[in-house]
């Protein structure tokens, strides 16, 4: 039995399947053992915002994966030796991905599998493949600002967008982020929250207030029943720590979030990918409006969040 999964999204849960008929799964298995190249480890190749890659992993301790394939293993990732197999093996498994919906998974009450969303999967899986590829090394940051006080990770700033308000900004900890167990399970939600809560977060789900429909103003509505407020909706000093987040929206599919961080830049966690401070080109994020972002093309908006915001 294999688990198919596509990594693409970063809020919602990725598209994610079964393939139980041993005889499909030995199709799967050799498919991707003859073709050596087109294989890579989770993770080796583009990790930013849409398609990554589709990842196969099997669902059994004593699973023979044959010829040595190691477990689990990516497909259609721009790490693998021969992309271009590697491409067409992961786009013949997408094109199938329909018929696997009679077997329901928890990943289905929020992400259906239908023939919009294999299409999606495929159109962004071609954007990513057009994307350029990134720099060999990332421009240095902007400067910190002055040493704060008390606690070295995190500061309180005035919001030069709005003339009575403050919020605090963290030192950039992506170790705090990019382990084991932690990495897989929480997303940009719980990223620019800055809370840890390995359920994935969704913006509204603590409130009964989560929204399956993708676009600014029903994610917004969602997260402000978490507690969120627009920016310059000055929060008091009570709500210590009080964070700036920034949302944007593949239209119809997808959500993702950025915070700001004492450094000066911004820094976000693409779904279950490592947490950074650079954009889908490699780029030091200076401004979320006009980083590069893939398919997610729509900003929303700024979202203050006091302690007093809880997700789950």
């Amino acid at each position: 039995m294999l688990r198919i999964e596509i990594d693409m999204f970063s809020g919602r849960p990725n598209p994610t399947w079964l393939v139980t008929e041993d005889e499909e799964v030995k199709r799967v298995l050799g498919l991707a053992s003859e073709a050596r190249g087109a294989v890579t480890e989770p993770g080796e190749g583009y990790t930013g915002l849409g398609f990554r890659e589709v990842r196969i992993a099997t669902m059994l301790d004593d699973a023979d994966s044959g010829r040595e394939l190691t477990m689990p293993f990516a497909l259609g990732s721009s790490g693998a030796s021969d992309t271009k197999v590697s491409g067409e093996i992961a786009r013949k498994l997408i094109e199938a991905m329909p018929i696997r919906s009679e077997v329901r998974l928890l990943e289905h009450a929020l992400t259906p599998l239908d023939a919009k969303l294999r299409d999606v999967a495929l159109e962004w899986m071609d954007l990513t493949a057009r994307m350029p590829a990134p720099p060999e090394s990332l421009p240095s940051p902007p400067p910190a600002p002055p040493k704060p006080g008390s606690n070295p990770l995190i500061s309180t700033i005035h919001d030069p967008k709005c003339d009575k308000c403050e919020y605090e900004v963290s030192k950039f900890n992506p170790a705090f982020w990019n382990t084991s167990a932690t990495q897989p399970y929480n997303n940009c939600y719980n990223y620019a929250r800055n809370w840890r809560t390995n359920t994935f977060a969704q913006p509204g789900r603590a409130h009964g207030a989560m929204t399956s429909t993708m676009a600014c103003n029903t994610v917004t509505t969602a997260a402000m029943a978490d507690g969120l407020k627009h920016r310059c909706e000055c929060l008091p000093a009570t709500q210590f720590p009080r964070r700036l987040m920034a949302l944007v929206i593949a239209p119809g599919w997808d959500y993702h979030w950025y915070r700001h961080q004492r450094e000066g830049f911004w820094a976000h966690k693409p779904g279950g990918t490592a947490a950074r401070n650079f954009d889908s080109n490699g780029v030091v994020i200076t401004n979320p409006e006009t980083c590069a972002r893939g398919p997610y093309t729509n900003f929303c908006s700024y979202f203050y969040a006091g302690k007093s915001v809880v997700i789950n």
